[in-house]
């Protein structure tokens, strides 16, 4: 969790370093309690949408022979709030997943244009020739790149597990960028040349063991 993107730009969002370890305390117990939750919804969900026909997609059921959920398995949780509370409860988590999709995607989506243009945009091609006028341009034309990449891949991995998918993104985050940030405050032998092989090395292991996992070679 530390060394996920929009967990670690809270670290620019505060006024001292206090409140920067207090605020990535609160944002990491936030996500620690989430995932908790995820045993008790997991459960809820097999009792409550498995055994009930109208949440299952019956033809897809005979055409996979596997358990199918009305709108893809990754609706269970929505599925699982109509189950228990009915209509209300429905909307009311249907708006709560959208506010933490919408916080999620906005803090992943700064932090990509930051790295583009400050990191490599201005420290990398310019070698610190550049104003900030060009920064704030190249930024924008990140975001938007972002963006319409980020849809792409929606749609690409629809019907993808979800689960999976936030596994890899943890999986990348601990490979790549927690060892180099956990390095970085507590080796003073850390050079930039080792920081960007360690990241990089780091990531490449983590795609290629996932890659080579069952959850990827399915029915092959």
């Amino acid at each position: 969790t530390a060394g996920l993107p929009h967990i670690l730009m809270r670290f620019f969002t505060v006024k001292d370093a206090k409140e920067a370890r207090k605020s990535v305390v609160v944002a990491t117990g936030f996500i620690g309690y989430f995932y908790l939750l995820t045993f008790i919804i997991g459960f809820g969900a097999i009792l409550f949408v498995s055994n009930n026909p109208a949440y299952l997609d019956s033809a897809k059921m005979l055409m996979t022979g596997k358990l199918e959920l009305v709108g893809g398995n990754n609706m269970a949780a929505v599925h699982l709030a109509h189950a228990i509370g009915g209509d209300w409860f429905l909307g009311f988590i249907s708006a709560v997943a959208f506010a933490t999709i919408l916080a999620v995607v906005a803090g992943l989506t700064l932090s990509g244009a930051s790295s583009v243009s400050h990191d490599l945009y201005a420290n990398v091609f310019k070698k610190g020739q550049t104003t900030e006028a060009s920064q704030l341009k190249v930024s924008k034309m990140a975001t938007v790149g972002l963006a319409i990449f980020a849809m792409f891949l929606g749609i690409v991995f629809e019907k993808q597990n979800v689960a999976f998918m936030v596994g890899l993104a943890f999986a990348v985050a601990a490979s790549a960028n927690f060892p180099v940030l956990v390095l970085s405050m507590y080796w003073k032998g850390l050079t930039t040349r080792g920081a960007v092989v360690g990241g990089w090395l780091g990531l490449l292991s983590a795609v290629t063991l996932i890659f080579f996992t069952k959850a990827v070679w399915v029915d092959t």
